[in-house]
């Protein structure tokens, strides 16, 4: 595993978390009750999108990216680029919606950052 899968990996990861927060809530207008439901509906899915990308790398033949990796990165995606534009969405149009799995993806891409560099780093000091 290198720095450029866990980013890739991340950016999937934030945008099936958007299309699954889309699906789940937007969508379907479903109001979650609580914000404890909320977050723990926010969890639920990026464990869930974690696990689909993690199973997928596997079953492509892909460097695999592990979940203790790509489960914050969807938690951190899911509160910071996609928390804010959920709560303000004009409308559910077609360009709407993509723009929020952009977000999402952008987001994942962000937040798997910190997780290459420290990967990057740890792994050039092995080359020394």
């Amino acid at each position: 595993m290198n720095w450029k899968h866990i980013i890739s990996s991340g950016t999937g990861t934030g945008a099936i978390l958007a299309i699954f927060i889309l699906i789940v809530f937007v969508l379907p207008e479903l109001d979650p009750g609580s914000f404890a439901g909320l977050c723990g509906g926010f969890l639920a899915l990026s464990v869930l999108s974690a696990t689909i990308v993690n199973k997928t790398s596997q079953w492509a033949g892909w460097s695999e990216v592990s979940p203790k990796i790509l489960i914050p990165i969807g938690c951190f995606t899911s509160v910071i680029p996609l928390f804010g534009p959920f709560f303000g969405l004009p409308n559910t149009n077609p360009t709407t919606l993509a723009t929020v799995v952009a977000f999402g993806a952008v987001g994942g891409a962000f937040w798997s950052l910190p997780f290459a560099g420290w990967n990057y780093w740890k792994n050039r000091e092995k080359k020394d």
